[in-house]
């Protein structure tokens, strides 16, 4: 195996680690008891009458930051496998990673805030003033946060771009592990059920706010396994 297949191995093997991190913090927000009145991030019951606990946004943090840390890796994995002769698709690559690793701490820790504090004050203020408290907040900061969920977007198009014109190494086959493909069908899934008539669950909530995280785990898992069962890969070929 060639310098470059290692270190493609390494990378996506630390990228999946990194996005498994992040997806322990999606499940300390959502892994909660389920009430028929939930709605929405911060309109949860358990957020409210305390049964939250405190150990959950440390946890939160720590993993957060670790994650993010790490998924520099999955960045560098979809920029360097663009063929080195398409220099516009992987600029395009770069820039949404860049802007994604730079941001997404900061909308991960944005969340898992307001969630603590909804936790926080409801004791206090009581459950009406928190929860307008919260919503409002949520308001005024979300507008400038989408400029991480923009660097993501740039980043996944631009990686499915470049796998279906052939630019990459990777083959079109690939796309059915996309983190695209599978946050598509990890969000339906909740839908499809309630649909069908089911109550909503506490996975409903787990598979709807960990589908981002989720998806480029197994999308980093999957381009590990695909260079072990390469013998040489190389940008260049």
């Amino acid at each position: 195996m060639n310098s470059f297949s290692k270190t493609y191995r390494r990378d996506s093997l630390l990228g999946a680690i990194g996005a498994l991190l992040m997806l322990v913090g999606d499940l300390c927000l959502s892994v909660i008891q389920t009430n028929p009145n939930d709605s929405g991030l911060f309109q949860r019951e358990a957020y409210f009458d305390g049964s939250y606990e405190k150990w959950r946004f440390p946890l939160f943090v720590w993993t957060g930051l670790i994650g993010i840390a790490l998924c520099c890796f999955a960045v560098r994995v979809c920029y360097t496998q663009v063929k080195p002769q398409y220099r516009k698709t992987g600029l395009i690559t770069a820039v949404g990673g860049a802007v994604y690793v730079t941001t997404a701490m900061t909308l991960h820790f944005f969340i898992g805030s307001l969630a603590d504090w909804t936790s926080t004050l409801s004791p206090l203020l009581g459950r009406e003033e928190t929860a307008a408290l919260i919503q409002t907040q949520y308001e005024r900061i979300f507008p400038p946060m989408l400029i991480s969920y923009l660097g993501m977007v740039v980043l996944a198009l631009a990686n499915v771009w470049a796998i279906l014109t052939k630019k990459t190494i990777l083959p079109r086959r690939m796309l059915i592990f996309h983190c695209i493909t599978i946050q598509i069908v990890l969000m339906l899934i909740p839908d499809i059920r309630q649909a069908l008539g089911a109550e909503v669950s506490a996975w409903d909530h787990v598979l709807s706010q960990s589908s981002g995280n989720a998806g480029l785990c197994i999308y980093m898992l999957a381009k590990f396994v695909w260079v072990l069962r390469q013998q040489d890969i190389s940008p260049e070929n």
